[in-house]
């Protein structure tokens, strides 16, 4: 996404819809990419920002999904440039740390495109 004045959605028309589960939401990704059928998903928090358990709850169930690398990332991009600190990939149901800087995440991005790029394509008959 490159529109920097998209808002978040706000999911609040759903509090209360589900009887059974009330707290049950929508909630976003910050970034998500595809390749191969191969899923990139990271959650950007700016330091001292936390997750809230509902999207920690998604995150770890897509991490537990094998087409699907699920990173956090401390840090921030936008209008006022990127920051890169550490990034953390959530992996067998615990939290290991991926990259150190904005260069090293690039790298790791790179990483999970060739893998995936050698893989055959999902979508070729």
């Amino acid at each position: 996404m490159r529109n920097r004045y998209a808002q978040h959605i706000d999911f609040s028309f759903m509090e209360g819809l589900i009887e059974s589960n009330k707290k049950w939401l929508g909630c976003n990704i910050d970034m998500c990419c595809e390749r191969h059928g191969q899923f990139l998903f990271a959650e950007w928090k700016r330091p001292k920002e936390s997750l809230p358990t509902g999207q920690i709850i998604l995150l770890k169930a897509l991490a537990n999904n094998p087409n699907c690398f699920v990173f956090i990332v401390n840090g921030y991009a936008g209008p006022e440039g990127t920051v890169v600190n550490t990034v953390y990939r959530l992996y067998n149901k615990r939290e290991v740390k991926a990259a150190q800087g904005l260069e090293e995440w690039k790298s790791v991005i790179r990483n999970f495109y060739k893998w995936a790029d050698n893989l055959p394509s999902p979508n070729k008959s």
